[in-house]
């Protein structure tokens, strides 16, 4: 028997293994953050929680340490909360956006440097995560400054920190905490972008799609908090 407003085919495609796998970005915090071993919390775990109550279907949180990283690993979900990118719709099915993140700069250097167009300088290293959102609009922003990219958003920062880079990009709201961990550290007066978060699917799950679609336009329109 299917989930209520869950066909037998949309949870075949949705939840192949019984339950509904949901990556997740960690460095994300706004997202989603793991306060303890196992236990989550953020916009992306309140909009699992509501799934689960609405359908009455088990989800399952599986972390990782990046955007990108989600998508190298796509056979480990069923659907992810990531942040819309048009790079990514060969791949992936976005839902409608249900929140924003702002993403900015963070730097050791002089307060004369307030804006993030000041790093786009001849000379200037940036360090970046490779498959972020932020990273695909710098490359197409930023014309002077190189790209420094890294696997994960802690090693951007230790980068920053230990002086190979000028600057790291990053969640303005990650970067804040940061800095109150590493009081030299100063963001950026602007942001590089404001990124729209998302459930996604892989391509080809055309019963999952509608079933989201159809919960989006219904009872998932108070999970929207943006």
């Amino acid at each position: 028997m299917s989930e209520p407003g869950l066909s037998e085919a949309a949870r075949r495609e949705l939840m192949g293994e019984g339950r509904l796998r949901l990556a997740v970005n960690v460095a994300n915090a706004e997202m989603a953050s793991e306060r303890s071993p196992g236990a989550f919390e953020g916009k992306a775990i309140d909009l699992a929680r509501r799934l689960e109550a609405d359908w009455r279907i088990a989800v399952e949180i599986v972390p990782f340490a990046s955007g990108g990283a989600i998508l190298n690993d796509m056979a480990a979900w069923d659907a992810a909360i990531l942040a819309v990118e048009p790079s990514r719709l060969d791949r992936i099915h976005f839902l409608p956006a249900f929140a924003t993140v702002d993403a900015t700069l963070a730097t050791l250097g002089p307060a004369s440097i307030a804006r993030c167009g000041d790093a786009d300088a001849e000379g200037v290293r940036i360090a970046v995560v490779r498959g972020a959102a932020y990273t695909a609009h710098l490359e197409q922003a930023f014309t002077h400054g190189e790209l420094v990219a890294f696997d994960s958003p802690k090693a951007a920062r230790a980068a920053m920190l230990g002086r190979d880079c000028h600057f790291v990009a990053g969640i303005r709201s990650t970067l804040q905490a940061f800095a109150r961990d590493n009081p030299k550290v100063r963001l950026m007066d602007d942001d590089v972008l404001r990124i729209p978060q998302a459930l996604a699917l892989p391509l080809g799950r055309p019963h999952a799609e509608a079933a989201l679609e159809a919960w989006f336009a219904g009872a998932g329109r108070s999970a929207v908090v943006r």
